[in-house]
């Protein structure tokens, strides 16, 4: 797990975060000519809903925070809901990332 902690997730710049009736969402491009009868159906975008702590964790993901400093933002802001803290962080970051939805930077590597 510590090796995760110096990481800096980074969002990917196309995908867009929105409220919509109340909750929260990530929008994600279909660009693929692929998504031809996706983008038929739902439109441009896929969406991918979030909870509170997953939209605090996508605001969090500038490019800049180390998976450590993100982890400390969440528990000074909703405290116990978020334990086991790192475990729970990592692994959905590493599911935002398998969806390329981020990308991990070393924090010697921030420009």
């Amino acid at each position: 797990m510590e090796e995760y902690l110096n990481l800096v997730p980074a969002r990917n710049e196309k995908v867009q975060l929105r409220k919509i009736e109340g909750k929260y969402y990530l929008l994600v491009p279909m660009e693929s000519k692929l998504d031809f009868l996706a983008r038929k159906l739902h439109g441009d975008y896929r969406r991918i809903e979030l909870d509170e702590i997953g939209a605090y964790i996508w605001e969090l993901c500038d490019g800049r925070r180390t998976i450590g400093e993100i982890g400390k933002a969440l528990k000074a802001r909703f405290g116990e809901e978020v334990e086991p803290l790192y475990e729970r962080l990592v692994t959905f970051l590493l599911e935002l990332r398998k969806r390329y939805l981020v990308e991990f930077k070393r924090a010697g590597d921030i420009f």
